[in-house]
């Protein structure tokens, strides 16, 4: 079998590439006492209705000898050919809370009007994740930086369902750092099925309105011509055909909400009242058409490379949070003690765009045009 073949028996794990079916004599279910995972067989288990339960909660491990031992949820493996998305950016470009306002979105029934359910793969590492970044985001804190890995686990896994077809959905949220480490921290990125590379609007842009913002939020502006060191990372290594990646990508331009009164982010931004629906072609190459426009005019092209590389590619303005953090006092950190969170709430802006986008061009939603090859050449 070849790599990126899969059929009804196999699943390609994630984070080595090996090809794995599922094996019952590989299977671990976690300590209710310590959340250790300790091996189980199925057959120790003569209660059906258990049985089944157990086995939605257990983890087969992975073969892969040769890697660090790691372990996937069985419903990931049950549920036909799974779907991977990673996100792509330097370390404070918001990909944690752009994941984090994602699942908070779906866990509120963002995805409903569409027909499509999702629900987790594992439960237990659905609910950690929603822990220690989803609630707190909607807590109005501010996320810690992802820490560097030197071997890549998806961040959380959803069984997503269209039209009674179920997939297995996997995100990565990869340090910055990571992809820059000596070894096989990239080589997942061969597997992935598709990429959202999130701009940061204050390291991007030079625009003097942005002064203010990147001073409170400790950014400098990058130098104009040097793009995100990771998109050049990621693009270097991933497979061409005829010159070109065929992973179905999107281009996010992050923290919009400090551009929120510049033509014409003020246009989209309102659109955001919209309800959600599949994504409109027409839409799609409009929005795409001015977030190019927009950096290109700005002398951000540097980061439009994953457009002028990727066979199809879509280019979204989205907030995040809404809003910039502000500091405030912490009393946990000592009196007077600088602390950095979001006062007034957060308000996600557009953020199921891009993930809407990507489920299209990989067909779990209808297929349609894409603007990729229209914009081309603009």
């Amino acid at each position: 079998m070849t790599l990126g073949e899969r059929t009804a028996d196999f699943t390609r794990c994630p984070s080595c590439l090996q090809d794995l079916r599922f094996d019952g004599s590989r299977l671990f279910l976690p300590d209710p006492r310590t959340n250790e995972l300790t091996a189980w067989d199925p057959a120790s288990e003569p209660n059906d209705l258990r049985r089944e339960d157990q086995l939605n909660r257990a983890f087969l491990k992975c073969p892969n000898g040769s890697a660090q031992p790691h372990f996937l949820p069985v419903p990931y493996l049950l549920h036909g050919k799974p779907f991977t998305v990673a996100f792509v950016g330097q370390s404070g470009t918001g990909k944690t809370h752009l994941l984090a306002a994602m699942m908070a979105e779906i866990g509120r029934g963002g995805l409903d009007s569409l027909g499509i359910r999702c629900r987790s793969v594992n439960s237990s590492q659905h609910h950690a994740f929603l822990a220690r970044a989803v609630n707190e985001l909607e807590a109005g804190r501010v996320l810690p930086a992802t820490t560097p890995t030197e071997f890549v686990e998806f961040t959380d896994a959803l069984l997503v369902t269209v039209g009674g077809r179920t997939r297995p959905v996997a995100f990565f949220d990869i340090a910055g750092e990571s992809l820059h480490l000596p070894g096989n921290v990239t080589e997942f990125l061969l597997g992935v099925d598709a990429l959202i590379f999130v701009v940061d609007a204050l390291r991007a842009l030079r625009l003097r309105q942005l002064t203010l913002a990147r001073e409170a939020a400790g950014i400098r502006p990058q130098n104009t011509g040097i793009a995100d060191p990771t998109f050049t990372t990621v693009l270097d290594r991933l497979p061409r055909r005829e010159g070109l990646c065929d992973v179905p990508t999107a281009i996010v331009l992050n923290k919009c909400d400090v551009l929120r009164f510049e033509p014409p982010i003020d246009h989209w931004l309102r659109e955001e009242a919209r309800p959600v629906s599949a994504p409109d072609p027409k839409l799609v190459f409009e929005e795409s058409q001015d977030v190019y426009a927009f950096l290109a005019h700005h002398q951000a092209t540097p980061w439009l490379r994953p457009f002028t590389e990727c066979r199809r590619c879509t280019l979204h303005f989205v907030s995040a949070t809404g809003m910039s953090p502000a500091v405030t006092s912490s009393s946990s950190g000592g009196a007077g003690s600088p602390a950095t969170a979001f006062a007034g709430g957060i308000r996600p802006r557009r953020v199921l765009g891009p993930l809407l986008s990507v489920f299209q061009m990989w067909g779990l939603l209808e297929p349609s045009e894409h603007p990729a090859s229209q914009l081309r050449g603009v």
